[in-house]
């Protein structure tokens, strides 16, 4: 009986020293690059706001998902963001709005100053899908609307939508996809607002107060 009782003991000790030795959890973020305006194009004169990300619940979290070949949503247990999705990209359309130079201001949604136009951008799909093969296919969607301050009027509206496909998949392979993405995404709202800047006529609403 002794030995039996030595050998428990000798197992439970072994499997605390296990567990103490499982490596912690992978945390990834996005790197986007950055994005510039075109040398052409100017919006001098008008203040941008922009307003707080919308996104699903599941990118409002630190977990990274994925689907499966039967549809059902599951998380990689040894990977997380560092931060929420929503929060990354939330700084990465700010810093491209005001590192392309193209308003004489860009100020946050809670911000007290006066703004011309308002940039509102909802993150549709983020997702990865692993088919029975053990492929890949990676999506990122935005829906980005360009809304007049004063008339609440919809100046523009557009969707970003990217997608890969890979004969791998596994976490990392899912953040490298979509961090291309987004880097493509900043480039492209740039422009996209650069050729607003262009065709939307500028009024004076210097004595509006709103």
């Amino acid at each position: 009986m002794k030995w039996i009782t030595g050998v428990m003991i000798a197992a439970l000790l072994g499997g605390c020293s296990f567990v103490r030795e499982v490596p912690p959890a992978q945390s990834f973020h996005l790197d986007g690059g950055t994005a510039t305006a075109p040398a052409a194009a100017s919006c001098s004169g008008r203040v941008i706001r922009v307003a707080l990300l919308q996104a699903p619940p599941w990118l409002q979290g630190t977990a990274i998902y994925y689907s499966g070949p039967d549809h059902k949503m599951y998380r990689y247990t040894r990977a997380r963001w560092e931060q929420p999705p929503v929060d990354q990209l939330q700084q990465m359309v700010e810093k491209s709005v005001i590192e392309s130079a193209l308003f004489e201001g860009v100020i946050p949604y809670k911000s007290l100053a006066k703004n011309d136009w308002l940039l509102e951008i909802r993150i549709e799909k983020m997702r990865q899908k692993i088919d029975e093969r053990g492929h890949g296919e990676t999506e990122l969607m935005l829906y980005g609307v360009l809304i007049d301050q004063y008339s609440r009027h919809i100046l523009a509206q557009k969707t970003f939508r990217y997608t890969h496909e890979s004969s791998g998949a596994d976490v990392r392979s899912a953040v490298d996809a979509w961090s291309r993405d987004t880097g493509t995404f900043r480039e492209e709202l740039v422009s996209w607002l650069a050729a607003q800047c262009e065709t939307q006529p500028k009024t004076d609403r210097s004595d509006v107060d709103f």
